[in-house]
């Protein structure tokens, strides 16, 4: 016969078995239902997302623009640019026009000479981005050096405009920079821009390596090139 003694004793062992429990599990020692879990690292794979560094570039029309260029807006650092016709806006906050130093489509010549060497470099605006260009370079008596191309103006340019100095009236004017890149770390850049002094004519400054023969021109060894 089960007696209220009997069950009052049932109760208590329960109790008793229930406290040794909660005392070991405050010691340190899991319940032998649950596996022991020493140095466990987890990694919530679900929702994780490596962000890109790739900047976002929006153009409204890609001929407009060189693939060297907006290859090189890309190493700038900057999250997002948009290209729309001469605009530029950067991260939607900040705009700059692209120079319109050549005029798009005109063809013009500039001409310069010092002792016996004589330089003439035509040039072509293509787009917003790049002329094409030719450099004659002739010296009397020595060689000729001839040599064609694409140079693009640098995506840093809304940084802010580069300067040259007339020889002739010693006045600084802005200048819009044109590079071009080649094998054998060859470069070609072509600085081009209008000073007061010289009206409407388009004054340039080259700076050039790898002329075969000829000597390399920098900004300071060969005067202003004057358009024709």
């Amino acid at each position: 016969m089960i007696t209220k003694q009997h069950i009052f004793s049932f109760l208590i062992a329960v109790i008793i078995i229930s406290c040794n429990s909660i005392v070991k599990n405050k010691e340190g020692v899991s319940p032998p239902s649950a596996p022991l879990r020493t140095n466990e690292v987890t990694y919530d794979y679900i929702g994780y997302v490596e962000k890109s560094q790739e900047t976002e570039i929006i153009v409204k029309h890609k001929s407009a623009y060189s693939e060297n260029f907006i290859q090189e807006l890309r190493e700038l650092g900057y999250e997002k640019f948009e290209l729309i016709d001469s605009l530029l806006i950067i991260e939607d906050r900040d705009t700059a026009y692209f120079p319109a130093i050549p005029e798009i489509g005109k063809y013009q010549v500039l001409t310069g000479r010092i002792d016996d060497l004589t330089i003439a470099v035509s040039v072509e605006r293509q787009n917003y981005t790049t002329i094409n260009y030719k450099v004659e370079m002739v010296e009397f008596g020595n060689a000729i050096h001839l040599e064609s191309g694409q140079a693009d103006i640098g995506s840093a340019f809304f940084y802010g405009a580069e300067s040259n100095t007339s020889e002739r009236t010693c006045l600084s004017y802005f200048v819009t920079e044109y590079s071009d890149y080649k094998e054998g770390d060859c470069y070609t850049y072509i600085r081009l821009g209008y000073e007061e002094q010289t009206g409407p004519y388009l004054l340039g400054k080259l700076i050039k390596n790898c002329n075969g023969q000829l000597s390399e021109i920098t900004l300071d060894n060969f005067p202003t090139l004057i358009e024709k």
